[in-house]
């Protein structure tokens, strides 16, 4: 019942951490959004020739899209859909003879199903089994920000929010009181360092990697238990067999995510 106990509140904190990161990045990309259309709207009011579509509908759709992709960290299909609808509506007006608006909507209605196919097999039973505790411990989250968690007060390197875009990321963690981690690579490759970070019990790691790759140096007598769903990814543990000494505290690395058309790596040496 106590580890039980631990693994919720550690699930809790968790979601918690996230949920601020993810609040602030929604911020800074709503805040950058608004400044971007108050600024051409600006210049268009003093004399300068603004192009009609960058204050278009069309384009307002665009960049909800693009600040709803940088809020979730590019897993909301939302985002995509808005992003979507904005460029082939702008594209009827551009090239009306290219685009016909009648295809429009079936073409939307194709990719949300395919979309939704995909979603639901990559996720895996391991994302259901997550979803349902955020479920069913929704209440508990609530109840524990207004005891405090709400305010979780954390330093910044004990809980790595990283988002790897047509780049790479490389970051080294020396945190003794290490929170978890999430971690998106698209066409990207993130390597992170965690042999000479410590934390006690039970950390979840959220990774996303399409089209890229992650590496996590992790010390042989971290346990890592892995839920990533694969879509033609690979996931390995390369890390040598670690005969575990009779009293030695257990300290458990729980991997979740999706790796497509990608690798997850896991070692215990930093190449």
């Amino acid at each position: 019942m106590e580890t039980d106990n631990i693994n919720i509140r550690t699930e809790i904190e968790h979601e918690i951490l996230k949920a601020q990161k993810s609040h602030q990045r929604g911020k800074i990309a709503g805040g950058l959004a608004i400044t971007f259309f108050g600024s051409a709207y600006l210049l268009k009011q003093i004399g300068y020739h603004i192009p009609s579509y960058l204050l278009s509908w069309q384009m307002i759709l665009i960049v909800i899209g693009i600040v709803v992709l940088i809020k979730h960290k590019f897993r909301k299909i939302h985002g995509y859909i808005l992003i979507l609808i904005g460029n082939l509506f702008l594209l009827t007006e551009w090239y009306p003879h290219l685009v016909k608006t009648n295809l429009i909507l079936p073409v939307i209605l194709i990719l949300v199903g395919i979309f939704t196919i995909f979603s639901s097999k990559k996720w895996g039973k391991h994302h259901r089994r997550h979803h349902r505790f955020t479920k069913e411990n929704w209440k508990h989250i609530h109840e524990a920000r207004h005891r405090g968690y709400g305010a979780y007060k954390y330093n910044e390197n004990d809980f790595i929010d990283s988002v790897s875009f047509f780049g790479g990321i490389t970051k080294t963690i020396v945190s003794k009181n290490f929170k978890g981690a999430d971690i998106v690579s698209v066409f990207g490759g993130s390597d992170i360092n965690l042999s000479q970070a410590d934390f006690e019990g039970r950390v979840v790691i959220d990774l996303t990697t399409i089209f890229g790759g992650t590496t996590l140096t992790i010390p042989s007598n971290w346990e890592v238990i892995s839920e990533i769903a694969s879509v033609f990814g690979a996931f390995e543990d390369k890390r040598p067999v670690y005969a575990r000494e009779a009293g030695e505290p257990n300290k458990v690395i729980v991997l979740r995510g999706t790796c497509m058309f990608g690798g997850i790596e896991v070692n215990s040496f930093s190449k």
